[in-house]
């Protein structure tokens, strides 16, 4: 039996339960290969399905808010996919019958890149095209015992034109999906089941012994930043609290509170003086109430949370840039993770 049949026939028997195989809704897939994007399966599942019920077509989430999307994506990180699903939704004017049905058409949108657009292309539409993410990488490099670096642009193409023998022209996104679940299951990055597998016979690496070989990957050189992050809380007479719209860097999209960023430790004169400064507010009785270690890609947040009241709050350039909101506005806006984690702190939510 052929690596297609054998793949397929063990996939048609064995695949993982997950809520986004149960249909081919284009708009669907989409949603799931989106949210699967830097993050766990399981991590993913009641997120689409919280995310599905709340914009069940492309139409109801190009009506929706980018607040109230970002708001249903909230902890699950790496907001830019929510930003830019929510743009795919509104150039295609929320019309299911605009949605791009092929691979070329796909990767023009923001957001979708050549795995996404492949796995989107061969699932919904049945296009043979491989779908090659990190899974699918460790899978053949081991299978065929392929020593390149899968870092190179040529190992990549390399890669393509492999797997494009070696697909299945029928049921290319059964396919592609057979192979999501190996890596997966299987041919894990540590502790691989490789007698579990139900292409052991014919595996390269399981012959030679050199499993955890592959795949070959050069090793990448990068600095981490660290920044400093004092965020202020602020309540006013009404015991509201101030919020901000963050309009760029990490977090683009989200609310916050007012935010000074520092190289170095900030006095309490040094931080009033900025909020005036930045914000034109005045506060009293600054108080560190909680603080943390905050990790994100390649970069490192020590961030302190300071309570105080606000004394006096005028003369913004626009109302949008700062405002305060009640207690019990507070499930209505998207906040990033540290945010969150202090306002459980505080028992506020």
């Amino acid at each position: 039996m052929n690596f297609s049949r054998k793949i397929i026939n063990w996939y048609r028997k064995n695949h993982r339960k997950l809520p986004w195989r149960r249909t081919k809704n284009p708009y669907h897939i989409l949603v799931s290969e989106f949210m699967l994007q830097q993050t766990k399966v399981s991590n993913t599942i009641k997120y689409y399905l919280n995310f599905i019920q709340k914009f069940p077509t492309l139409e109801k989430l190009s009506q929706a808010e980018e607040k109230n999307v970002l708001k249903e994506w909230e902890g699950l990180g790496y907001y830019s996919r929510a930003r830019y699903l929510h743009s795919f939704s509104k150039k295609l004017e929320g019309n299911d019958n605009l949605f791009p049905k092929t691979y070329k058409e796909l990767i023009k949108h923001k957001g979708i890149g050549p795995y996404t657009g492949a796995a989107i292309a061969s699932i919904c539409f049945n296009e043979v095209i491989p779908a090659i993410d990190g899974n699918a990488y460790r899978v053949f490099s081991r299978y065929l015992g392929i020593k390149y670096d899968i870092t190179s642009f040529i190992t990549k193409n390399l890669f393509k034109t492999i797997v494009l023998k070696m697909i299945d022209w029928k049921t290319p996104g059964i396919f592609n999906q057979a192979i999501m679940d190996i890596g997966a299951i299987f041919c894990t990055p540590k502790n691989a089941k490789c007698l579990l597998c139900p292409i052991k016979n014919s595996c390269f690496s399981i012959k030679n012994n050199s499993v955890y070989k592959f795949p070959v990957k050069r090793i990448e050189k990068y600095t981490i930043k660290h920044r400093f992050f004092y965020y202020v809380f602020i309540h006013d007479q009404n015991n509201n609290f101030c919020i901000v719209k963050r309009s760029k860097d990490i977090w683009k999209g989200l609310y916050e509170f007012p935010l000074i960023e520092s190289r170095k430790n900030l006095t309490i004169d040094e931080i009033n003086n900025k909020l005036r400064k930045l914000f034109r507010l005045v506060v009293s009785n600054i108080v560190l109430t909680y603080k943390m270690k905050h990790k994100i890609t390649r970069q490192i947040l020590y961030i302190k949370f300071l309570n105080c009241k606000c004394l006096q709050f005028k003369n913004l350039i626009s109302p949008s840039d700062i405002f305060f909101i009640s207690h019990n506005e507070i499930k209505k806006y998207p906040f990033p993770k540290p945010i969150i984690l202090f306002l459980k702190h505080e028992k506020i939510i």
